[in-house]
């Protein structure tokens, strides 16, 4: 998972301990969030381009002790600046963290809130699959502090399962999702919509499901990307498989999911995420959608420090040999801010509050009219508000094809005046 900026860079010359604690210091009014990465899956699914380590017998307690290192290393590094920002959110990603075991993940956590200004109201998450999270590793983590649970669903549908290399069918999945519930997780899931074979009822079920079967805070609807070289591209090139469905099939199933949705009572939150419930925060996966300060650890793990992106070794043997010598196993490269950045920036933010920036924010009004009437002929945005222009259901579903114009309008109306 990375979460570097835009714009032009070059390597860091001076060690993560010359330069870090001084950003550290000049950003303490903001939000810093951790991101700690596992690298390990028991197979690959079909859609993901991102399969990295095969789980094996006695990764575990080896992974979660080179993580404990790497926290005590960067604590150590950064220094009393720590101190000066609380951490707002902890986020657990992969591959699968659940397939970390339980006392290993709880060591970690112990070393997270022994180190790093962890309060109660820092979001903790682990990411995770329904197949091999057992009650035992849940109860052991929400007793070491976490209090989020991520599952990466897809799908409820057993047969769209199946072919995606999911094993856990409905029965497996209402028992652990209400376990966690019972355990006070707040517990997301998500889904993919636009799957080979699946159908608009397909994706209403699974939001009724999940609606009325479990007790889940949230939900995440991502559209699915054909990435090449992934087992499903090649399956679809093999023609083994039926091509994933087309950009109107998509949109049908977005659209009728939101009404599903907004009919049981869940908030849109997000232009891909809604809640049920003010518990549901969503703190570090909005955050890590900007230009947020996230504080990587693991291998492959990627965040940023002010303007420094950091991105950690991508082999195992690269990065535990980093931090068996007591280095950062990590490369840094510095960013230079693009031009128009600053406009850039508020767009994303508002974005998640499914918003544009109010029109008076904007860098060239005369110029951003005729684009903005032509979004809202087009059912995209609506009325303005006080805080700002709204997206609509339409707009949340191209949400991403609006952020990377406003992104290139941005930096060609900021070049133009340079």
């Amino acid at each position: 998972m990375g979460h570097g900026g835009g714009g032009r860079g070059e390597g860091v010359a001076e060690s993560f301990a010359d330069w870090a604690p001084g950003i550290n210091s000049q950003r303490h009014d903001a939000p810093l969030n951790l991101y700690l990465h596992t690298p390990f899956c028991h197979h690959r699914c079909s859609f993901c381009p991102f399969f990295q380590n095969t789980t094996k017998p006695g990764f575990s307690e080896r992974y979660a002790e080179f993580l404990c290192r790497d926290l005590e290393q960067k604590a150590r590094w950064v220094g009393p600046s720590l101190t000066t920002r609380r951490i707002s959110s902890v986020f657990f990603g992969g591959g699968t963290p659940s397939d970390l075991e339980a006392g290993d993940l709880a060591r970690v956590l112990e070393t997270l809130k022994r180190l790093y200004p962890i309060d109660t109201e820092t979001e903790i998450t682990v990411e995770g699959r329904i197949w091999g999270f057992s009650k035992e590793k849940a109860a052991a983590w929400r007793a070491a502090g976490a209090n989020r649970i991520s599952i990466g669903l897809q799908s409820t549908n057993s047969r769209l399962r199946r072919s995606m290399g999911r094993l856990a069918d409905r029965g497996k999945i209402r028992r652990t999702l209400q376990h966690f519930v019972d355990l006070d997780f707040v517990t997301i899931v998500d889904l993919i919509y636009g799957l080979p074979n699946q159908d608009v009822a397909s994706v209403v079920e699974d939001v009724r499901f999940l609606a009325e079967e479990t007790g889940i805070d949230g939900l995440d609807l991502y559209a699915l990307k054909q990435f090449p070289n992934s087992p499903l591209a090649k399956a679809v090139e093999r023609g083994s498989i039926k091509s994933p469905a087309d950009i109107q099939l998509r949109a049908e199933m977005f659209t009728a999911a939101a009404e599903a949705l907004a009919q049981h009572g869940f908030e849109h939150f997000t232009p891909q995420h809604w809640r049920r419930g003010q518990r549901e925060r969503s703190i570090y996966n909005q955050l890590a959608k900007t230009s947020a300060d996230i504080l990587p650890f693991g291998s492959s793990a990627g965040g940023r420090l002010g303007n420094v992106q950091i991105s950690g070794f991508r082999t195992l043997e690269d990065y535990e040999n980093a931090i068996e010598a007591g280095e950062l196993g990590a490369h840094c490269i510095t960013r230079e801010a693009a031009p128009g950045q600053g406009f850039t920036d508020a767009i994303v933010a508002h974005i998640q509050r499914r918003m544009l920036p109010p029109l008076s924010q904007w860098p060239n009004r005369a110029a951003a009219t005729p684009l903005l009437n032509n979004w809202r002929e087009a059912g995209l945005i609506g009325a303005p508000c006080p805080d700002g222009l709204p997206l609509t259901p339409a707009g949340c579903f191209w949400f991403p094809h609006l952020q990377s114009l406003l992104t290139m309008w941005s930096t060609r109306i900021a070049s133009q005046a340079a």
